[in-house]
């Protein structure tokens, strides 16, 4: 317990006589209630928020003389004299308040005893960062992002083949955070347009970027699930928040080529982004031909030259100027080439009937939906 003793003399009828003022720590029941404990907005200008907060002191102990808030970071930043009081913050962070209560003593002769206590709020406030307005962001392509009626629910949707293998984007400016550590949480989920838990590749599809820094990527799914992902990041003031969904299939420059004159156009070979490997929808179903099988090639062209890879005899191996490859028509395929350091090495491919897989595009299971909600900010 501190005690500070002060001397001082009155005038008047008590002239003369010296006062000893004495300051002692004292136990003071009280308690702090806020109107709210945790306020969430969603300026991602930090420093120019207007969060206003109501205090009460709720006094357990009588004849109480003296009140004053103490309100670190906070405007303003003390009041006096009240049993209630508004304060404004404009930044995000957790907040504490304290109130300093006073009696006073003045039965003993020639001494006026101030008994001081400070109450410390129980549970600080917090002001945090959650995302409502998804439909502010800038994208690559906005005919990708679907923000819900509600703008705190996005879907980043894939329809169609990319023309190129680039990743979509999606990103935000955070300003006035004034060097300090953040603790990011955001909830996602990727979704299949058509399941097949058996053939979930483990590529990259999703990652999300403070600026340059990755935060973190996915590569395995579980199917249309909401997973929460925490991160901290130090010393960060203006920054973008940025999302890169990668596209399951992009254009390719190869093709598949046929040398019998019947079968036309040549078939288009899709990348699968990320993958190393190239996809191709043949439906010979319907095919115009007589001839019992099919042969066909692999062919690019790149700068006016042409190149054409085939098989290198028994096997799936693949080499430049090889054999062709041999199909039955009447049936539907789908064809699977593995690259290595971009080119041709081997291939399979699966027939309908004989395969739980699909053998068109349009059936495709690669196409997934990523969806994203709940993303908070906090100083921690």
């Amino acid at each position: 317990m501190g005690i500070f003793i002060i001397l001082t003399s009155c005038s008047n009828e008590l002239e003369g006589i010296e006062f000893i003022r004495v300051v002692r720590n004292t136990d003071i029941k009280a308690r702090i209630v806020p109107d709210s404990t945790l306020i969430f907005r969603s300026n991602r200008n930090n420093g120019q928020l207007n969060v206003p907060i109501t205090y009460k002191a709720v006094l357990l102990d009588q004849d109480i003389d003296s009140i004053e808030w103490i309100f670190p970071g906070g405007n303003p930043s003390s009041i006096k004299e009240s049993l209630s009081a508004e304060v404004v913050y404009s930044d995000y962070g957790s907040f504490s308040s304290k109130l300093v209560l006073t009696k006073v003593d003045t039965l003993n002769k020639n001494y006026i005893y101030s008994l001081k206590d400070t109450i410390e709020i129980t549970r600080p406030i917090k002001i945090a960062y959650e995302e409502n307005n998804w439909d502010t962001f800038t994208t690559s392509d906005d005919s990708q992002w679907a923000v819900l009626p509600n703008s705190k629910n996005v879907i980043i949707r894939e329809n169609e083949v990319f023309e190129q293998n680039i990743p979509f984007e999606a990103s935000a400016r955070f300003t006035g955070f004034n060097n300090r550590k953040i603790k990011f949480s955001v909830e996602y989920k990727l979704t299949y347009k058509n399941f097949y838990e058996n053939n979930v590749t483990t590529n990259t599809k999703l990652e999300v970027l403070i600026d340059d820094l990755k935060a973190f990527g996915v590569t395995r799914v579980t199917n249309d699930i909401y997973f929460t992902q925490d991160f901290f990041i130090n010393n960060l003031s203006d920054f973008d928040f940025t999302i890169k969904k990668y596209p399951a299939l992009s254009s390719s420059d190869w093709e598949i080529i046929f040398n019998n004159s019947e079968i036309e156009p040549n078939i288009s070979l899709f990348e699968l982004v990320n993958q190393n490997q190239l996809i191709g929808y043949l439906d010979l179903s319907n095919s115009n031909t007589s001839s019992e099988t099919l042969d066909l090639l692999l062919r690019t062209t790149i700068n006016g030259n042409e190149f054409s890879f085939g098989k290198t005899g028994i096997g799936q191996n693949l080499s430049l100027d090889g054999l062709p490859i041999s199909i039955t028509p009447g049936l539907k395929y789908k064809f699977l080439i593995t690259l290595d350091e971009g080119l041709p090495i081997s291939y399979r491919y699966l027939k309908e009937n004989f395969t739980s897989l699909p053998v068109q595009l349009e059936n495709n299971e690669y196409f997934l939906d990523a969806s994203f909600r709940k993303l908070q900010l906090s100083i921690d």
